[in-house]
């Protein structure tokens, strides 16, 4: 274990890596319909109560992100699909999401009358000593969520997005940082596949990328870990009215606009009518 930490903080110019391509498409081996899914939690900061006298701990709020993509052709994907909830939390607590997430998922699903062939989320906000936990609560609620009238189960990737990281890479050379959609694989974690996307290359400083740990891949999906990497580095180009740097997918960022707006609100946003937004990303 000391040994992982030592590569993963104090190494900086990895041994190879290679540049998304950017023709920014889904990857075609990714079965349709599909369901991406995004989940973050947004912590308010604390607030000074008049009434008390002091500063107050708000509660924090879930967002829940289903994004529904039938066609790998752009002319017959005519609306968005796009379904959202969140959910009060206890201030802190990143845990106990099943429920929340196979609510969401299953009211989308019932929505928008789709039966998926495929599935991939993107989890925000873990660190790694809570990957295992989180995974084995979250994991089972979506697998449910997404079984058909049959039985039949759904094909499932989960991954763990990690943007506070220390890593950082420098070109071989070590005189510049990795080109804009650099991906490393390299620097592999104890459990998991990881693999990392450098989605900023700023002229004048060194970016952090991204960490993307797959906590489970189903071989019945049938794609590489590269497959996941181009889905994730298409998607960080699928969200608009964001003006800061492009690191992660827009399930995930837009469950991060929706989570930050509702734990703004002074009741959590619970009265947001879900199903009347359906189809609507009105958080962007």
């Amino acid at each position: 274990m000391k040994a992982f930490r030592f590569i993963r903080y104090f190494i900086r110019v990895p041994r190879s890596y290679e540049t998304l391509s950017s023709y920014l498409s889904r990857p075609r081996e990714i079965p349709l319909p599909a369901v991406f899914v995004g989940i973050d939690v947004f912590h308010s900061p604390r607030k000074y109560s008049v009434d008390k006298g002091k500063k107050v701990a708000k509660e924090s709020v879930a967002a829940v992100i289903v994004q529904i993509v039938r066609s790998h052709e752009e002319a017959d994907n005519t609306h968005t699909e796009i379904f959202s909830q969140t959910f009060r939390r206890e201030r802190g607590n990143e845990m106990g999401l099943g429920e929340s997430i196979n609510t969401t998922v299953s009211n989308a699903l019932r929505i928008f009358n789709v039966n998926p062939m495929s599935c991939v989320v993107w989890r925000d906000g873990v660190g790694d000593p809570a990957i295992k936990q989180v995974a084995k609560e979250e994991i089972p609620a979506i697998r449910a969520a997404l079984r058909g009238p049959n039985g039949a189960s759904v094909p499932l990737s989960y991954l763990v997005v990690q943007k506070r990281i220390s890593t950082k890479f420098l070109s071989i050379d070590g005189q510049s940082a990795l080109p804009l959609g650099s991906l490393v694989v390299d620097l592999q974690g104890p459990e998991h596949s990881t693999f990392y996307i450098n989605g900023t290359a700023p002229p004048y400083s060194t970016p952090k990328p991204a960490r993307f740990i797959i906590a489970e891949k189903d071989s019945e999906l049938n794609v590489t870990n590269k497959t996941i990497a181009d889905l994730s580095w298409a998607l960080c180009h699928d969200y608009s009215n964001w003006t800061g740097a492009i690191k992660l997918p827009s399930p995930v960022q837009m469950a991060h606009k929706l989570a930050e707006l509702a734990g703004s609100m002074d009741n959590g946003g619970e009265d947001m009518d879900n199903e009347k937004l359906a189809g609507k990303a009105h958080f962007l």
